[in-house]
């Protein structure tokens, strides 16, 4: 029996002329973000946020090499799970290219007789991983996906040792996780990505329960109401509190984004030194870590196996 892997992604911009074109097709998604316009309004205003949003980014991603490594890090990942499992894998994306309408070609060309998909979000939301499905089964009905691997134990050792690697250089550090934020209406509407995140971080602090530690959010978009509280705010408050080392998982993330080069990295390490955080450390993210891979091969496997 032939199989494959789908690994299905939101994308990222690779260089600065994919910026408009991916913030566009990002905003256009009415399931990732209602952005509270009856639904013919939603292209228009979609086009002038991107149009907006491109000049104010366009000096960001200039500061991290003039693109995302979003993509990149994706394939490589899927190279690595191809690698481990010896089953072909796909990467699709649904906002940038490879977008998932030339993936599709290829898969059909490889002709499997099952697919199993998996979004690279640990965490399911309707707005993510939950529209990355969706397209997974407008091209291939039949596919079995991963809906999230939040408590997998290889995922839940990745994070422990990547946070260990970096908390070594520190002797009192406060732990924040800060988590891609989401828009508020979704959380009410009972969408399962708080509870699941907060899920994750109980395992991972299990492994550092001499350490005080929190949840806050980070890079809100648009008009509407986000999750709370703000990471930037977190970082402030904590400052206020005497907090004098700082150490920053973004929960969220499985390899380095804008969110986490620009935004983590400068942005809110200058509202760190502004707060008198004398240590600010970020964790970074090892997208080619053998615990990760793994992570993601086993939630694969196992529906190979069903």
């Amino acid at each position: 029996m032939r199989k494959a892997i789908l690994i299905v992604y939101m994308g990222g911009p690779s260089n600065l002329n994919e910026i408009k074109p991916f913030l566009f097709r990002l905003f256009s998604d009415r399931d990732l973000i209602n952005l509270g316009v009856p639904a013919f309004l939603q292209k228009p205003l979609a086009y002038l946020i991107a149009t907006t949003r491109t000049k104010k980014v366009i000096p960001h991603y200039k500061a991290i090499g003039g693109g995302s490594p979003t993509v990149k890090s994706s394939i490589e990942i899927a190279k690595k799970i191809e690698k481990l499992t010896g089953i072909k894998t796909f990467t699709g994306m649904l906002y940038s290219k490879p977008l998932m309408k030339e993936v599709t070609k290829k898969i059909e060309k490889y002709n499997p007789d099952e697919i199993t998909a998996i979004t690279l979000y640990p965490h399911y939301s309707y707005a993510t991983a939950g529209a990355c499905i969706r397209d997974v089964k407008k091209h291939f009905p039949t596919a079995k996906t991963v809906k999230s691997w939040n408590k997998n134990p290889y995922y839940i050792n990745w994070i422990t040792e990547q946070i260990e690697n970096s908390i070594k250089e520190l002797q009192n550090p406060f732990i924040l996780f800060s988590a891609h934020s989401l828009p508020k209406y979704l959380i009410e509407q009972g969408d399962p990505y708080l509870k699941e995140t907060k899920e994750t971080i109980s395992l991972v602090m299990e492994n550092f329960r001499e350490f005080p530690y929190k949840l806050s959010f980070q890079s809100k978009i648009g008009p509407i109401e986000w999750i709370k509280p703000s990471t930037e705010e977190t970082i402030e408050e904590l400052g206020k509190n005497g907090i004098k080392e700082l150490i920053i998982f973004p929960i969220s993330f499985i390899s380095e984004h804008i969110e986490t080069l620009f935004e983590l990295d400068v942005e809110y390490k200058e509202v760190a030194e502004k707060a008198g955080i004398e240590k600010y450390v970020r964790v970074p993210l090892n997208h080619k870590d053998e615990n990760l891979i793994k992570a993601i091969s086993t939630e694969c496997e196992k529906l190979f196996r069903r």
